[in-house]
């Protein structure tokens, strides 16, 4: 029989997750995560094995997240043109809301980890994809064409990824909102139905 864990779950993953993000995986131990969580190592040993088994849980779940917040942006406006900017204004909130900022747990884990470690490699991939399917589906309901449609999708969640990095060097709202709208306009041709 399993044995009850003695902490809160969800506090733990959300402040354990905040420790590999700000540190990364190699500078991140067991004994930091347990000291940022209040948890005895062997608690976090119990209850997710390895450090491996734990960061992967977490980037998978990290990665779930980001895929979430392209569906509900996505899913706002009423053009193709006004989703693409509520999804932009809504990377530049998170942005906002991580402050200073970390950049992008899975592109940094990418960065760190993706050459020596294929399941972050394809963790990534399939967030990508995930999130390009998203944009892909939102513009082919507005009727944008589908020739180039796919190169589309994928430009929106680059320029997405993009805010999300350069907060790392600037990370003021109002510059990344001036990027996002600079942005959307030169996209906007393109956004336009058929």
């Amino acid at each position: 029989m399993a044995r009850r864990r003695e902490f809160d779950e969800d506090a733990f993953l959300a402040r354990s997750t905040a420790v590999f993000w700000r540190k990364g995986y190699t500078a991140t131990s067991m004994s930091d995560l347990a000291e940022a969580a209040g948890v005895g190592n062997g608690s976090i040993y119990a209850a997710y094995g390895s450090k491996p088994e734990l960061f992967l849980l977490l980037f998978e779940r990290y990665c779930d997240g980001r895929v979430d917040l392209v569906r509900c942006a996505m899913a706002e406006g009423s053009t193709a043109e006004e989703a693409v900017g509520r999804f932009f204004r809504a990377v530049v909130e998170d942005c906002a809301a991580h402050q200073p900022s970390w950049g992008c747990l899975m592109l940094n884990s990418l960065a760190e980890l993706g050459r020596d470690w294929p399941e972050v490699a394809a963790a990534c991939a399939r967030t990508i994809a995930a999130m390009e399917a998203i944009v892909d589906d939102r513009l082919a309901r507005e009727g944008v064409p589908e020739a180039g449609r796919a190169t589309l999708a994928a430009e929106i969640v680059l320029v997405s990824q993009g805010l999300i990095q350069f907060s790392r060097v600037d990370g003021a709202p109002e510059r990344l909102e001036s990027i996002a709208a600079s942005s959307l306009a030169h996209l906007s041709p393109a956004l336009q139905a058929a």
